[in-house]
């Protein structure tokens, strides 16, 4: 397992700060997501950096590249956001598949309403959602049978 969150806590922090001075909401939808953002990258800025490379592995090894072009990225828009969502989407699912459980009360929420059948998702997040978790829990286990 490689440590990655101990370097980068400082700049997710920093990002975090930068979204929530710079974001725009144009709908109650918009704010609730942008405020489940805020509340997970102060997760994942302060969370223990050893127990967060152990639950995020997976994604920290699949979606690194495009999380740290968000982190260390000017951009604030929806596309910013929307690789933001898909990779707490992901640690979430990760989560409950390596643990059975979601420890964070605001991935779990972000869970619960990505998954949910009947939830009207903005369109920038809609095409990404089947995408993010469709092999996720096989590759997962596949992950975790190598080490």
């Amino acid at each position: 397992m490689l440590a990655y969150f101990k370097n980068i806590q400082p700049d997710i922090l920093a990002y975090r700060e930068k979204l929530d001075k710079n974001n725009i909401t144009i709908d109650k939808t918009n704010l609730m997501f942008l405020n489940l953002i805020l509340d997970i990258l102060d997760y994942l800025g302060t969370e223990d950096a050893d127990k967060l490379d152990e639950k995020c592995e997976y994604n920290i090894l699949t979606m690194r590249k495009e999380f740290e072009s968000v982190i260390h990225g000017n951009a604030v828009d929806e596309k910013a956001q929307s690789i933001l969502l898909i990779f707490f989407l992901r640690i979430a699912k990760e989560m409950r598949v390596k643990y059975k459980t979601i420890e964070n009360e605001h991935l779990e929420r972000l869970f619960a309403l990505m998954t949910s059948k009947d939830f009207k998702y903005p369109s920038y997040i809609k095409s990404q959602k089947e995408f993010a978790l469709e092999n996720m829990p096989e590759n997962i286990k596949r992950m975790l049978y190598l080490k």
